[in-house]
């Protein structure tokens, strides 16, 4: 089923580019058996390997999902939406010089009130009238009709049988990491873990505390919530934050500092921080800004930033969602990435609480 919400106008139609979205076995195998096919002996069959061996290493075999990560997952995904968009091209245009039931041509046709609805209902006055945008409203209800058509035709020669596809889905491709020295909040034995990867100078690091509070607050029986660093480069000083607050982990204030950190102002020398410690009543301000002065905990700040790195986080904020192993620490889900919004939140650790049912 192909699905348009909104209408985009611009010289090139934008949304014109066609997206398939079908319950369809699509294989990311195919990807592969371009380079990888076996021909099985004394057949005209080829034998596809969803998980070919790419190379030997001391003499062990690698295979594809060794080297898989989410990067390779979202490139084989494009690969297979555009294999199958040009699959169902190439054989409907072969089946239609010889099966009359296949017919490329569509019946039904763009009425007026088609262009008037989607005139009014994408708010286009403001982009210009009716009579000067209808041509390129024409044309995007035609490309949408002759998708939908396509499709049809395709499921009618699948359901014949003179089509058979041999694509599948990409596998979900889970992330793996571990909490490490994530201070955790909510749930701390929960079976699905939201960890966020944050810069205490990042503006939308700091919208999105908000947001993550709100989910501790409605999930926080459910799910367990991490906090780990990573202070971008180019912040100045933001180094200097994420290490006052674990400075002040140490004496069990972590979350007071941790508030202050994201509700004060940006500009935070290390005297700054240091008011912020008196502020938070920290049961010892010498060893709080001996801490501090020495930047006892650089070395945990920098395995942050390379965990994060290397779970494919790029940008704060981040997020590492997905299952919980409390006693390994362990995590399998997915990244997510940007300050979304609570509902999309809210819908992700859904899934992962029903997955662990």
């Amino acid at each position: 089923m192909i699905t348009y919400q909104t209408f985009s106008i611009n010289s090139k139609m934008k949304n014109s580019s066609i997206k398939f979205f079908w319950n369809i076995k699509i294989i990311i195998s195919l990807f592969f058996s371009l380079f990888f096919f076996i021909p099985v002996a004394q057949t005209q069959e080829l034998e596809y390997n969803p998980n070919p061996i790419i190379g030997l290493v001391d003499g062990k075999p690698v295979t594809f999902n060794d080297i898989r990560n989410n990067k390779i997952y979202d490139l084989s995904l494009n690969l297979y939406q555009h294999l199958n968009i040009q699959f169902i091209e190439y054989s409907l245009k072969k089946l239609e010089k010889k099966y009359p039931i296949i017919d490329l041509i569509p019946k039904k046709k763009v009425s007026s009130k088609d262009l008037i609805r989607i005139y009014e209902q994408n708010n286009l006055k403001e982009r210009g009238t009716f009579e000067e945008l209808e041509p390129q409203i024409r044309q995007f209800l035609e490309k949408q009709i002759l998708q939908q058509h396509l499709l049809n035709q395709y499921s009618i020669g699948i359901k014949k049988g003179l089509i058979v596809s041999h694509l599948e889905i990409p596998s979900k491709f889970f992330t793996k990491g571990n909490i490490k020295t994530a201070y955790l909040r909510g749930n701390k034995k929960a079976s699905v873990v939201l960890i966020e990867f944050s810069d205490y100078h990042c503006p939308f690091c700091r919208k999105i505390q908000t947001t993550i509070n709100k989910l501790i607050k409605n999930f926080g029986e459910k799910v367990a919530f991490g906090y780990r660093h990573f202070p971008l480069s180019f912040h100045k000083e933001a180094d200097e934050a994420a290490i006052s607050s674990e400075c002040a982990r140490e004496q069990g204030k972590f979350e007071e500092m941790h508030h202050l950190l994201y509700s004060g102002k940006k500009s935070q020398t290390k005297s700054d921080l240091k008011q912020l410690a008196r502020k938070i009543k920290i049961r010892s301000t010498k060893t709080f800004d001996n801490c501090l002065e020495n930047e006892k905990y650089r070395g945990l700040i920098n395995q942050d930033i390379e965990d994060a790195s290397k779970l494919g986080i790029t940008g704060t904020p981040g997020f590492f969602l997905g299952h919980f192993d409390h006693k390994s620490g362990n995590v399998k889900g997915e990244i997510l990435s940007g300050a979304l919004p609570y509902n999309s939140f809210k819908e992700s650790i859904e899934k992962y609480l029903k997955d662990s049912l």
